[in-house]
């Protein structure tokens, strides 16, 4: 069903409160917020901008998900983050005037709020929000990109799942009805190849290695078990 302008703003409103970048904002400042947002639902595989674009809106992330991804002349493709309902994008153009760094694409159906670069700067501007909202998630960008940068430059393709599968467990993953495991669902191995910077058919071998190693286990379907001291250990 197509989305209305209503559901979208109402959805808005009901999901800025629930964001920690937005954290101890008002109510009247969260509503301002809302007004000046467009909603729009967008379907996966949607490219919102490309590297090199100049446009300078900035969207939240209301549902769904977004993978930002660095490309080479060649073609070659690699994702450096994943954002999630929460996360700002479209942050680096908006507040350096510079173009978009890398290719921002849809990885789920997703429904995101728009802002005009103007009207949102004005906005963070006036709330004395610019550290807490616009350099705070301009950090967090810059810390995971070099953290994935790192991993690609200087780790193998079965370090770098491993860690890939460690950092979606860490974030979505949900305790174990039972022992100190944590249980998570595993993107498709396409999905985690376009991550890691490799191809499907190493990532399917790879995957089938650390599973049948005392690291990862199998659960039914996509679901994957990992012991919590794993995350532990990689800073999750």
């Amino acid at each position: 069903m197509a989305m209305t302008a209503r559901v979208g703003a109402d959805e808005l409103r009901a999901g800025v409160r629930e964001f920690p970048c937005l954290e101890g904002v008002g109510e009247d400042d969260l509503e301002s917020l809302c007004r000046i947002a467009r909603c729009h639902d967008y379907p996966r595989g949607n490219i919102l901008h490309y590297q090199g674009d100049t446009d300078s809106a900035v969207y939240m992330v209301i549902r769904g998900k977004v993978k930002i991804v660095l490309a080479s002349e060649e073609g070659r493709e690699v994702v450096i983050d994943l954002l999630r309902p929460g996360d700002l994008l479209g942050l680096v153009a908006a507040a350096s005037g510079a173009a978009h760094p890398a290719h921002a694409i849809t990885a789920t159906d997703a429904r995101l709020a728009k802002f005009s670069r103007d009207a949102f700067l004005s906005w963070v501007e006036k709330h004395g929000l610019t550290k807490k909202l616009v350099w705070q998630q301009l950090a967090a960008r810059v810390r995971q990109a070099y953290s994935r940068i790192g991993e690609h430059a200087l780790l193998g393709a079965k370090e770098r799942l491993l860690y890939t599968l460690l950092e979606i467990a860490g974030r979505e993953g949900e305790p174990a009805a039972e022992g100190d495991d944590i249980l998570f669902t595993r993107p498709t191995h396409q999905e985690l190849a376009e991550r890691i910077g490799s191809s499907r058919e190493v990532v399917t071998r790879l995957l089938k290695e650390l599973l049948a190693s005392d690291l990862l286990d199998a659960e039914e379907g996509k679901v994957i078990r990992v012991p919590y001291s794993a995350l532990v250990l990689r800073g999750e």
